[in-house]
């Protein structure tokens, strides 16, 4: 990747935000904590099973060090408000790298490589979470595995054999079977900025040919390709009416409600829903199978959300490297992970994911899928998610065409990339 190019890019899109905006947003979502406490901006939604687990590591944290933490949540304006933090220098103590601790915090975050935690960083991690020099930004609480989460109750009522979707023709006929059943085939969120996004993002890891690839890499955006392989299936699957009719109003929750209660057969964004979908049915018969494409079976992975960093100009670093050490301990990092609903970053903490645990023994223990990076993180120049969200977004709601959407699409990838 052209790291120096991609930075370069980072640096204009936060100049852009600060000729937009005179102010500084500290996040749209829940606060608690007050006075000169240590600032925690995390990228998570109210109600969330681990929202709840990281209140009480904070307060436990408090109680241990008389360190006082105040954790900040924001889900929806989250990349929005850090580009003008960054601009600003008004940043937070502790922040959500949520998967781009190098290629656009890097520059304002702490190396961490030589933490005492550091040396337990999962190596399937090197790639996407350490510089050119082998510098690390953040601590990994997670490693995020994406695959398709699905009901199997649903898709059994459905007569859909969950181990015979292996082609991208497979899914779109389990789609048609479980609407013919009476069920949503997709639930996805409108109103929640990143579910529409994931859905066109994780198709795109597995859809493109090497060649393909590399010109994304390289400065071509190829708009037949992205039009054909991604957007037309999701444009075929609206006209088909497979998302939940509720889709402009749904929200994450809404999401993992649907998918716990049966109502729907298929999710697609990161897989911390199906924690919170537990939260909704403990006894839902939920987990996960690989992503397809015409070629066949993979996952997606890499540096998930809950990825935390340092400000290198904290004036509170100290106590913010002592906050991350807290939560790098095992006996804290398992029930956060657990909450999360996902393997670990670290290889010196073992979870249990009860419900989930199946599918991860299934897909990722055996090491047999290929794991491919998340779409946007390798081949597109940093700012494009906002535009992979607003494009697939309108396409789910029958607002724009494929076509029109991946136009979009191109224009800000050439802005971007040139810029």
């Amino acid at each position: 990747m052209r790291k120096k190019q991609m930075t370069a890019m980072a640096a204009g899109a936060i100049a852009t935000v600060v000729a937009l905006s005179g102010c500084a947003g500290s996040g749209s979502g829940e606060t608690t904590g007050s006075g000169d406490a240590l600032q925690v901006y995390l990228n998570m939604t109210t109600g969330s099973a681990q929202y709840a687990q990281m209140q009480t590591l904070a307060d436990s944290f408090t109680e241990a060090t008389g360190i006082d933490v105040d954790l900040t949540i924001d889900s929806s304006n989250f990349e929005n408000n850090m580009k003008v933090r960054m601009a600003s220098g008004n940043l937070p103590d502790v922040w959500s790298t949520h998967g781009w601790s190098v290629l656009r915090y890097g520059p304002f975050l702490e190396p961490l490589t030589d933490q005492p935690w550091a040396q337990y960083v999962a190596p399937g991690l090197d790639a996407s979470m350490r510089d050119e020099n082998g510098d690390l930004y953040a601590l990994p609480i997670e490693y995020t595995v994406a695959g398709l989460m699905v009901n199997f109750d649903v898709l059994d009522q459905a007569g859909v054999d969950p181990d015979a979707i292996t082609t991208m023709d497979d899914l779109t006929d389990a789609l048609a079977a479980v609407k013919a059943a009476g069920k949503t085939p997709i639930v996805s969120s409108g109103k929640d900025n990143g579910p529409a996004g994931d859905l066109a993002n994780f198709i795109a890891s597995g859809a493109f040919s090497s060649a393909q690839l590399e010109d994304f890499s390289t400065g071509t955006f190829d708009a037949d390709a992205y039009e054909s392989l991604v957007l037309d299936p999701i444009a075929e699957w609206s006209e088909a009416g497979y998302f939940n009719p509720d889709y402009v109003s749904a929200t994450i929750d809404d999401m993992a409600q649907q998918l716990a209660q049966g109502q729907a057969a298929i999710a697609v964004t990161q897989p911390s829903l199906m924690t919170t979908a537990l939260t909704f049915n403990p006894d839902a018969n939920i987990g996960f199978i690989p992503f397809v494409s015409q070629d066949g079976q993979y996952l997606v992975g890499g540096e998930g959300t809950n990825a935390l960093g340092v400000w290198k100009d904290s004036p509170r670093k100290e106590e913010a490297l002592e906050f991350l050490d807290f939560l790098a301990d095992p006996v804290n990092a398992v029930p956060l992970v657990e909450a999360i609903g996902t393997y670990s970053g670290l290889t010196n903490v073992t979870v249990d994911l009860g419900t989930l645990q199946a599918s991860y023994d299934e897909w990722v223990a055996p090491g047999e899928l290929e794991t491919l990076p998340f779409f946007d993180r390798v081949y597109l120049p940093n700012g494009m998610w906002s535009t992979i969200v607003s494009s697939t977004d309108a396409v789910i709601a029958g607002q724009s065409t494929a076509t029109t959407a991946v136009d979009q699409m191109e224009t800000q990838y050439e802005t971007l990339f040139n810029g």
